[in-house]
C-alpha cells in the first residue's frame, strides 16, 4: 500500500506538492502516476486523459524501476520534469511539484 502526503495552501483545493512512499509500496514508476495525479486533481487512471500526461512518453519506465532498485539504502535522487510537473524520485519516495 503507498502513502501520500501532501502540501495545499489555505485557499486552493489543489495540493502543491504531494509525497508518495514506494519503499513497501508501489513501484516507483506507479509512484510517480500516483504523485503526479494526486498534485493534478486527478484519479491516476485518468491522468492521460485529464492532463494529457502518458509517462511512458517522458521516462522509461523499467530503466527508473531498475534504478531506484539497485540503489537501495543511498543517496539516490533523481529528478525530472512532465508538462507541467517536476517530479523527484529517491530510494524510498516520490515527489510531484506542480511547476504552472
Amino acid at each position: 500500500m503507498s502513502s501520500a502526503t501532501s502540501n495545499s495552501r489555505d485557499d486552493e483545493s489543489v495540493s502543491d506538492a504531494v509525497r508518495v512512499e514506494h519503499e513497501d509500496g508501489p513501484s516507483p514508476s506507479h509512484a510517480v502516476v500516483e504523485a503526479v495525479a494526486g498534485v493534478a486533481g486527478v484519479d491516476p487512471i485518468d491522468l492521460g486523459d485529464e492532463e494529457g500526461i502518458l509517462l511512458y512518453d517522458h521516462v522509461d519506465l523499467d530503466a527508473l524501476d531498475a534504478l531506484v532498485a539497485s540503489h537501495r539504502g543511498s543517496g539516490l535522487n533523481v529528478s525530472f520534469f512532465l508538462p507541467g510537473y517536476e517530479v523527484s524520485v529517491d530510494a524510498t519516495a516520490v515527489v510531484a511539484e506542480r511547476t504552472q
